[in-house]
């Protein structure tokens, strides 16, 4: 099997949204997804989840922020052949609060 290195660029647009509905947001997600070879029989597949926001009125009287979201990396271990026709995997998730404003992340 072949190792396939993809890098999916999804765009989100939300309106009339937050407490008095008048707010909008944009969202632009770059989530590459390497797969690594560790053995024959195992890969190690990363996922990481990169979001640009831009919003304005989400909230009253804060105005609008841009920048970088929070940051999700993903490792999981799968069997490099599946069983049965399936390959599940297994692992852990990461979130870094990256955001560049309060507001554009979760402060975890």
């Amino acid at each position: 099997m072949a190792a396939l290195i993809t890098v999916p660029i999804e765009f989100d647009t939300y309106a009339d949204i937050g407490p008095a509905d008048r707010g909008d947001r944009w969202t632009i997600t770059a989530k590459p997804v390497i797969p690594i070879t560790l053995n024959p029989d195992w890969n190690l597949i990363s996922r990481t989840i990169v979001p640009y926001i831009d919003q304005e009125d989400i909230f009253p009287g804060v105005g609008s922020q841009s920048g970088l979201g929070d940051i999700l990396q993903s490792f999981f271990f799968s069997p490099a052949k599946p069983r049965n026709g399936i390959i599940m995997g297994a692992g852990s998730v990461f979130l870094f609060p990256t955001a560049s404003d309060d507001l554009l992340g979760s402060k975890k």
